[in-house]
């Protein structure tokens, strides 16, 4: 087989389907990823798994089959032979089972409608520039809410376009989901931190979630329970809900079906702001009659107790769409002057107002929690201050205390050290009484002197002066000084009364200490 044989028909839908911009890389392109690679040996096609993510891209060389129906290769194509055209012929075919031929003839761009100024190749080469420029501006991800087969197609175009023209920003790769229904959400991805969970987790809601009539109404259709009536009320709850989203889009909003959960929910989406809507059928209280049966057990057990009434499904509808808030709604039913049918503007307005509300009281709310988080700020700014010049005033306090202990040591160390000195002198000149004794004596003296000296602050390696006079007090040493605050941190601290006894007799012994007094001070001068 040579690489310019003719495709076969699915080949020519698979590379059309490329070409498109559709990589491959989703849960729905798995299966084929086996045909890809057949036409990535013919040049066809690009395929890579750079970042770990599988991706198929159309080659210049696929382009080239798709436009003219022949493979660039092949021995013939200069010629005007009747191969090519048939070519032409079976990928128009193939194309048109594809996709509609008016999405193909549509030259559409990836913002809307922009006029092509110029060849259509080069506006559809603006319309992809404008749309990295918009997914760049937008935080790299674009969502269309349900386009039609045009204009998917024309968003579809545009993708191409910006990888194949180069446009896409290097160390980025464009991929998109939402490629045949449902919303079209395109994302600028990053190949140096690719998020394929978030990805993944976007790609499973679009397919779950959607605003598009038709698949809306076929869900639910296919599963009417969640709509809680009964199945005699279906068709109008079907209608009630058509009805809903008409006159949405009238007032330039949207209803749409959530298919995650067990049973199809509905939902009214308002700008940004989606709120669950229910359908609920009511029940009337009738009088219960007994049957023959019930009738019958009750003559066998007397003691029966049988229901008063009964639940009777009414066929009246009541709708409720949810508010802000746990539990919140807003709730609408027939009565006996209108019904739900004729409500629905109203409704609408009422929605749109509560929304409107709620987005109110949601910025009061914030504004209370801004006024109580700045006040609670000041507070603790006030808090901090006072703390602050607690401590800054206590720190020359404990440092004085300090330098008192540190004076007091070394002072009572220098009496102490003269003391054993003058006693050691009274040791030398007394009489010895044993002249054997003398020797003995005279190690004793030796002794004692040795820690006299020891003692002695002013000589030796712990005199005074080695002692640094800016002492820089601890947390613990600030304690006396600073009230009740902690000294670490500002806040009040719980002081039992044994450690407030501690701190005031440390007060009293600054207070009361000075200068050449020896020792603690003594009881009678407290």
């Amino acid at each position: 087989m040579q690489k310019w044989d003719p495709l076969k028909e699915h080949q020519l839908l698979l590379l059309r389907r490329i070409g498109d911009g559709d990589d491959l890389s989703g849960p729905d392109g798995v299966d084929q990823r086996l045909s890809a690679r057949a036409l990535q040996n013919r040049r066809l096609v690009d395929v890579s798994r750079r970042g770990g993510v599988w991706r198929a891209q159309i080659t210049d060389a696929g382009r080239f089959y798709l436009d003219n129906g022949i493979h660039p290769d092949h021995p013939n194509r200069l010629l005007s032979g009747a191969a090519a055209p048939r070519q032409r012929a079976r990928i128009v075919n193939a194309t048109k089972r594809g996709e509609s031929a008016s999405a193909r003839s549509e030259a559409g761009g990836a913002v809307t409608a922009a006029g092509s100024a110029g060849t259509p190749a080069a506006a559809m080469v603006e319309q992809a520039r404008q749309l990295v420029e918009r997914l760049q501006a937008e935080g790299g991800t674009v969502r269309v809410e349900s386009p039609d087969s045009g204009e998917r197609a024309r968003w579809r175009r545009a993708i191409h376009a910006a990888k194949q023209h180069g446009l896409v920003p290097a160390g980025f790769h464009l991929k998109h989901t939402g490629r045949a229904a449902g919303d079209l959400i395109i994302r600028l991805s990053n190949d140096d931190a690719p998020d394929e969970t978030d990805w993944n987790r976007i790609r499973l809601n679009t397919r779950r979630v959607t605003t598009d009539p038709d698949l809306m109404f076929t869900a639910l259709e296919r599963n009417p329970a969640g709509l809680e009536v009964t199945e005699a009320s279906v068709p109008r709850a079907l209608d009630l809900i058509r009805g809903l989203a008409a006159e949405a889009r009238r007032r330039g909003h949207r209803v749409g079906v959530n298919t995650k959960t067990k049973n199809p929910s509905v939902y009214l989406q308002v700008d940004k702001t989606r709120r669950r809507v229910r359908l609920i059928e009511e029940y009337d209280e009738i009088p219960h009659v007994p049957t023959e049966q019930e009738a019958r057990q009750l003559r066998r057990n007397r003691w029966m107790v049988l229901p008063k009434t009964d639940r009777v499904a009414s066929g009246r509808l009541r709708m409720e769409i949810a508010r802000a808030g746990w539990d919140k709604k807003d709730t609408w039913a027939d009565d006996k002057r209108t019904t739900l049918e004729k409500r629905l503007p109203r409704i609408i307005r009422d929605v749109e107002a509560g929304i409107a509300a709620d987005e109110e009281a949601k910025q009061a709310a914030q504004r209370a929690h801004d006024e109580y988080v700045a006040e609670l700020n000041r507070r603790e700014a006030e808090e901090r201050r006072r703390w602050q010049a607690a401590i800054d005033e206590a720190r020359p306090q404990a440092a004085e205390l300090l330098r008192k202990k540190a004076f007091r040591r070394a002072y009572d160390s220098w009496i102490s050290a003269n003391e054993i000195r003058a006693f050691c002198d009274a040791l030398e000149h007394a009489a010895p009484d044993q002249p054997a004794d003398s020797g003995n004596r005279t190690r004793w003296i030796d002794w004692a002197r040795a820690a006299a000296d020891r003692l002695d602050p002013t000589q030796g390696e712990r005199t005074l002066a080695e002692i640094g006079f800016d002492i820089e007090p601890k947390p613990g040493d600030l304690r006396p000084f600073i009230g009740d605050w902690s000294p670490t941190e500002p806040r009040r601290e719980y002081r039992s009364e044994r450690d407030q006894q501690a701190i005031d007799a440390t007060r009293l012994q600054a207070d009361a200490w000075h200068h050449g007094m020896r020792g603690r001070a003594t009881w009678w001068r407290r």
